[in-house]
């Protein structure tokens, strides 16, 4: 078998993606995540304000908080990088948004917290309903974002308007 060599690679043999853009700064990446988390952070608090989650040792909820907040996230980094996959975006629209809004208002931690304290509580069957609901969820959420934002964008992008051969 013969490998692969990069001059048997055409353009139509890899994703179209555009061209790569320059990078930004990693001081100023830092900075856009932080910014980004801290947002995040402090949406991800205020759901868990509006939807409290009541545990104690004999009655135990499924954190639903907690669960919105990473199917919510999910469908957002989806969304995001489905578009940023048709649509070439600003530098700073990656870290900012997807490493730090959606990864500060989503929180895996907290699963892993709160399905020990339903386990705790002796609420196992609780407990795997919430870990296997929270990664199907997620995943399905996340498929969903990435098909819509590449829709989404597709549909916003000049090539889509009907301008080009045999489309007019």
């Amino acid at each position: 078998m013969e490998a692969l060599r990069f001059e048997d690679v055409t353009d139509s043999d890899v994703l179209g993606s555009g061209a790569v853009q320059p990078g930004l700064p990693a001081w100023k990446t830092a900075l856009l995540v932080a910014l980004g988390g801290m947002i995040g952070t402090v949406l991800r608090f205020s759901l868990a304000v509006l939807v409290p989650t009541v545990t104690t040792p004999t009655l135990v909820e499924m954190p639903w908080a907690t669960l919105w907040a990473n199917v919510l996230g999910s469908l957002g980094l989806g969304a995001l990088y489905g578009a940023l996959e048709v649509r070439a975006g600003r530098p700073w629209m990656a870290p900012l948004l997807g490493v730090g809004v959606c990864g500060g208002f989503t929180t895996f931690s907290s699963v892993v917290l709160e399905g020990s304290a339903i386990i705790g509580a002796d609420f196992p069957v609780l407990a795997l309903t919430y870990a296997v609901v929270t990664v199907v969820a997620g995943l399905g959420a996340l498929v969903v974002g990435l098909v819509g934002g590449r829709r989404l964008a597709e549909r916003r992008s000049p090539a889509s308007t009907g301008t080009e051969e045999g489309t007019a």
